[in-house]
């Protein structure tokens, strides 16, 4: 009868731990009016604009005929493994799938909830199994789901998994320490920690080790003791080794594609620069404290107001020994030191400089002082001194008031008021939770309700920090986003250009990634996954290479477009200037079909291989030498505009740089010329970084330039023979740095011409999967280089006539190989380099992993 009444306690306890916090976060959506609970969108910030549009791809991945290797809606192509497996292997996410694109907010709030529930449930098991059954685990576990990081990376949902599956990966660990074997439960945890996000996965390895040290010598003070008790080591080392192992496919399918980026720097190993001032760390464990900054901001520790509370007085708890509290200091010392100094803390990112979103480990901080302060409950004196609980409130009062005097951006009066308030809560709760047991279920009671309110208030007000003029603006509604997707779905459902993949462009966007969440094959996008071949190669051809990212924006040449295959171009403007007929209209959009669109695949001569861009001088050079490679002849299809006056209105220049002598005063740089005929003219400004400027043409405010989106190849317009032309260059910072300009005719004759001679090989390329690729050419010149629009990667395998050939790299990023004169077929198979070595390494990790069971369970029979 115990043993029932035990199992119901146990059962309500863990649907408690679950339900609670997913009430919390529907009161919250309720209040917001987040769909599917009221009209509003929950995307925000990288949610909105990358992770949404991965969620949507995989719709192609599983009912489309792209897969998991390859896609050609990233940039203009590349690998989709390390994509997947950084944003997209958590079990939840991959549940997106199945929901139609026009819910995805709604879907990802709803999984969200639930590996916040998730977090809640696991954390109040381990510590039931730990510490034993008690109601009071619910108020530490709620503490967990609501902690600092959650609230704060509310829009990273890949990471969400791995920190709701943590706490069952330390309690394998535990098991480990305390039964002397192994445990397939840490083993089973932490390789699908690292499937399903490598990156937390690592950090999360990283802490295991720091865990493991506190728990071993924390229980053995004698160097016999260790010794004695080393064999636990082992199997501590053997089990996470087999983890690792087992994970080892998605592991390295992730890494190999990142080692073509720039922010893997390992200098910054070496470069002990300090992040922030120490002083303002601890501004993170007050309610409220999250001011919407994670680029740049403090590390996001908050745990609650009673287990921060708790995590202090665990330091006066004479019933825990000093041994234990020393080392569980060093673990916050090494885990400050991770945040605090930077080469610290590219160690705890992989080595890999993070772009924004520093201190993503910080989520660890939490869990150990949650841990640590239910440590300290369970483990109380019958009574707390009152001294100790004086000590904390003033300790507060010192240290807020020093916060109230430096005017510190993350805590003011509110958030003071606030944590105060839940402070003398709690320590009066705290204070006399033992004095009678008469009281104890009224006190568990209050601390529970106190939490629920801490949680609450604590995650409405940083949820809300990522939605500036949140009821003042239709920026954040799900009908805005809905209708979107409708509008550009419905055209891109009418254009065919999937299977013979040509691209599509447009001229206006919601993301850098829409061709991700409408399928489409496309030249933008924008992850943490992307390498430097294709955003380096579309900066050559003059599209947006903004270091971070590739954007197509407002285009380059109609000949850059022909190059890469654009065939579509949808737009807002009913007129276009490029040499593109307009072939549909839907709604309020416009498709313009370039008739000059290469296919994936053309012969070049072998020239190309000397083309490159420092040769050729500047960007519509370049792209002269590329369209004369194809055949040998040129065709100059761009013409440099001639006699350009340049004019400095209250500017200086000193050198490169061009400074406003009265600041107050406007300051321009003005480029004249007259038009000599009837073409259009293209510009372009070299310069060393963004700055503040105002372009107007001819007395027309045109969109900023030197801009994240802006600073590329540009439109000047059509003018007819004799007009007069004014390009102005307006200063809105004291100076600019202009090293050089560039005007140019576009000769649309030229370009037809060009394509008509280009084509006369014909090359035809059809796609089976998004990895796997078959054609055919007939090429009527002795030999040349069949090229494809592909980022050139290693990991392609190409079959001319059945025979695999050699590949080279040509124009600084696309790929080619030999071709004779001929009719030919090719074919083209992308197989990751991760699935190639990760495939052995986890299938011999899973047999040792099924020998070593099976050598425990005979050896425990015996």
């Amino acid at each position: 009868m115990n043993n029932i009444v035990i199992s119901k306690k146990k059962v309500i306890n863990n649907l408690l731990a679950f339900l609670t916090p997913f009430t919390i976060m529907v009161l919250i959506s309720l209040k917001y009016g987040f769909s599917p609970f009221g009209s509003k969108s929950i995307l925000m910030a990288d949610m909105r604009y990358q992770f949404v549009d991965y969620y949507g791809y995989l719709k192609q991945i599983l009912f489309g005929n792209d897969d998991i290797f390859y896609t050609f809606s990233k940039t203009f192509g590349g690998d989709m493994a390390g994509l997947l497996a950084y944003y997209c292997s958590s079990p939840f996410v991959l549940l997106l799938a199945f929901v139609p694109n026009k819910y995805l907010p709604a879907g990802l709030l709803i999984i969200s909830m639930i590996m916040l529930s998730m977090a809640s449930l696991n954390f109040n098991i381990m510590l039931t199994e730990i510490y034993g059954g008690r109601w009071a685990s619910l108020i530490f576990s709620i503490a967990y789901a609501f902690s600092g990081f959650f609230m704060g990376y509310f829009n990273c949902t890949q990471y969400f998994f791995n920190i709701a599956l943590m706490p069952l990966f330390i309690l394998g660990l535990y098991r480990i320490f305390e039964n002397r074997r192994i445990s397939i439960l840490y083993i089973i945890t932490l390789a699908l920690s690292i499937v399903s996000n490598y990156y937390i996965g690592y950090m999360e390895c990283l802490f295991s080790i720091l865990f493991f040290a506190y728990l071993y010598f924390s229980s053995y003070s004698t160097f016999k003791e260790i010794k004695e008790n080393i064999k636990i080591f082992f199997i501590y080392a053997l089990t996470s080794l087999l983890a690792v192992g087992i994970s080892a496919v998605g592991l390295l399918c992730a890494i190999f594609p990142l080692q073509g980026q720039s922010n893997s720097r390992f200098g910054h190993f070496f470069a002990f620069n300090l992040n922030f001032n120490p002083l303002d760390f601890f501004t993170g464990l007050y309610n409220s404290a999250f001011n919407g900054n994670v680029s740049d901001g403090l590390p996001l520790i908050y745990s609650g107001v009673a287990a921060t509370a708790l995590g202090i007085l665990y330091y006066f708890n004479k019933r825990i020994s000093r041994r234990e509290k020393l080392l569980s200091a060093l673990v916050f010392f090494f885990l400050f030191l991770s945040f605090w100094i930077d080469s610290f803390s590219v160690v705890w990112h992989g080595f890999s400089y993070p772009i924004g979103f520093p201190y993503r480990n910080s989520f660890l901080f939490s869990f150990f002082l949650i841990y640590i302060a239910y440590k300290c409950f369970v483990n109380r004196p019958g009574y707390i001194r009152l001294r100790y609980l004086l000590a904390l409130v003033l300790g507060f009062a010192i240290y807020s008031a020093y916060l109230v005097l430096r005017h510190s951006e993350y805590v003011g009066k509110y958030q003071i008021m606030i944590s105060f308030a839940m402070l003398i809560a709690v320590l009066c709760v705290v204070r006399y939770t033992k004095r009678s047991r008469s009281y104890v279920v009224p006190i568990i009671m209050g601390l529970f309700v106190l939490q629920c309110g801490d949680s609450m208030v604590n995650a409405s007000n940083s949820i809300i920090k990522y939605f500036p003029e949140f009821n003042e603006t239709d920026d954040y509604d799900l009908a805005k986003f809905q209708d979107y997707l409708d509008e550009t779905g419905n055209i891109i459902s009418r254009l065919d250009s999937n299977e013979k993949l040509f691209r599509i462009e447009k001229l206006y966007r919601r993301s850098n990634n829409d061709a991700m969440l409408f399928g489409y094959n496309g030249l933008s996008h924008f992850s943490s996954c992307e390498t430097e071949i294709p955003k380096e190669f579309m900066g050559s051809l003059g599209f947006r290479n903004n270091g971070n990212w590739a954007y197509y924006g407002y285009g380059s040449t109609s000949f850059a477009d022909c190059l890469m295959g654009v065939k579509y171009i949808l737009s807002q403007f009913d007129e276009y200037a490029k040499p593109y007929p307009r072939s549909l209209e839907y709604g309020s959009k416009y498709v313009y079909e370039n008739p000059y669109a290469l296919p994936l695949g053309f012969i070049m001569n072998k020239e190309v291989k000397d083309i490159n861009l420092e040769d050729s001088g500047d960007l519509f050079a370049y792209q002269n030498d590329i369209a004369s490679s194809f055949t040998g002849k040129s065709f100059d299809i761009y013409q440099p505009v001639t006699n350009v006056k340049v004019t400095l209105n209250n500017v200086v220049k000193d050198e490169d740089r061009y400074i406003a002598v009265d600041p107050e005063k406007e300051s321009y740089l003005e480029y004249s010329f007259k038009a000599r005929s009837y073409k259009f003219i293209f510009m372009h400004f070299d310069g060393d970084s963004k700055q503040d400027t105002k372009i107007v043409i001819n007395g027309m405010e045109k969109e900023p330039y030197f801009t994240d989106y802006g600073w590329s190849i540009r439109e000047l317009g059509w003018f007819f023979p004799g007009d007069e032309v004014n390009v102005r260059v307006y200063l809105l910072e004291d100076e600019i740095m202009i090293s050089d300009y560039d005007f140019y005719y576009e000769d649309t004759e030229k370009l037809k011409e060009w394509y008509e001679e280009a084509t006369i090989d014909k090359v035809d390329v059809n796609k089976v999967k998004s990895s796997h690729l078959k054609g055919s050419l007939d090429l009527k010149r002795d030999s040349g280089y069949l090229v494809f629009s592909i980022p050139y990667d290693e990991n392609w395998r190409i079959y001319m006539d059945g025979k695999k050939v050699d590949k080279v790299n040509v124009l600084n990023g696309l790929m080619a190989v030999d071709a004779t004169k001929g009719r030919h077929e090719f074919e083209l198979r992308y197989i990751p380099k991760g699935i190639l070595v990760g495939t052995p390494l986890s299938l011999i990790s899973l047999l040792s992993l099924i020998l070593l069971i099976i050598y425990e369970r005979k050896k425990r029979k015996d």
